[in-house]
């Protein structure tokens, strides 16, 4: 995982109030050490945090099992989490897909190239041909659509988890499909509604060691602790920004250093928090996972951005990109509609 540097001696107002109410949570160079606020360009701040459990759990962004600790054990893991906030009124989204797998780390083309770019892995992919072995691996699992609402071959969504699946749907016609739904009004609803629920569980007789495989789209691997990533969304026009979450893993081997979906539910539900009193909550989506997670940014062509699970990129099913417009004359809403059930 790499990250860039951007110098930049101010931010705007929403990020300056976000990062004073960081630092007001918890005092003294732990906190500073933990995380770093930096605009990138107008309407784009990125936050990088790694931060122990103790201090997740005082920030809100996890939830204890049992007590609250009050500090760390010596040999604590600290976990990754990183989100770019963009103003709606500035940046505008969209859906990548082309006719083969996608690079997430190549540099925008085209006439707007030079403006500012924000680019996260998408949906759920035929992830070497897991969900169907004579369909191309570059296919989507649920249903795609590219700029003008054209409809693109995807392959159909796992019928145990329909229920699951939300579209997301861009202003200029594009959508993809996403699951599960994170969080909702402020609230970690995933959390609660795989509580004891073994269908978001690998089944009893699941053995990796045997050459088991968990399908692209089943949600088996929500109880484990993975890489995720995200997408936060203002509900109404007037209120809020968008949010591309990264949760690497610093160490795959530790699972103290990843996030299961019920935790990552919690930490999204607190993020769509922020914006307090000035709007209601955000909506959150859950996107691939996994070693497709890759968060990145280019300003006039150049990288500022670049946090990813594997040094090596892995190629990707499709992308959600958001550029910055000459002029938008309003916020572009990102439309969360309910698939299947």
């Amino acid at each position: 995982m790499k990250r860039i540097r951007v110098h930049n001696a101010s931010l705007p107002p929403a990020a300056a109030r976000a990062a004073e109410h960081w630092h007001a949570v918890v005092k003294g160079r732990q906190l500073r050490r933990s995380i770093h606020v930096t605009t990138l360009a107008p309407g784009m701040v990125a936050v990088h945090l790694q931060a122990s459990p103790a201090l997740l759990q005082r920030m809100g962004l996890q939830h204890a099992t049992t007590a609250a600790l009050a500090e760390d054990p010596p040999d604590a893991v600290t976990k990754r989490l990183a989100w770019m906030s963009l103003d709606p009124r500035r940046f505008s989204g969209h859906v990548v897909q082309g006719d083969a797998l996608l690079d997430p780390c190549v540099r925008p083309a085209g006439e707007a190239a030079a403006r500012p770019c924000a680019r996260i892995n998408g949906g759920y992919f035929n992830f070497r041909q897991r969900a169907c072995v004579d369909r191309p691996e570059h296919l989507s699992i649920g249903p795609l659509r590219t700029q003008g609402g054209t409809p693109q071959p995807t392959l159909p969504l796992p019928p145990a988890f329909a229920d699951d699946y939300h579209e997301l749907g861009f202003a200029d016609g594009s959508s993809l499909a996403c699951a599960p739904l994170l969080a909702e009004q402020g609230a970690p609803v995933f959390a609660a509604k795989a509580s004891g629920s073994p269908l978001y569980q690998l089944p009893r007789d699941f053995a990796f060691e045997r050459g088991d495989q968990v399908a692209p789209g089943v949600l088996w691997h929500a109880h484990d602790a993975n890489p995720r990533a995200a997408v936060s969304l203002p509900t109404t026009a007037d209120s809020g920004c968008i949010r591309l979450v990264a949760a690497p893993m610093t160490d795959r081997g530790c699972a103290d250093s990843g996030w299961t979906l019920a935790e990552f539910s919690g930490a999204l539900a607190r993020l769509d928090r922020l914006g307090g009193q000035h709007g209601p909550p955000n909506i959150s989506l859950n996107l691939d996972g996994g070693e497709s997670v890759a968060l990145l940014a280019w300003t006039e062509g150049r990288p500022v951005l670049d946090i990813r699970q594997t040094a090596q990129p892995r190629q990707v099913g499709n992308l959600i990109e958001f550029r910055a417009a000459a002029c938008l004359r309003s916020p572009e809403m990102v439309r969360c509609v309910k698939l299947g059930g």
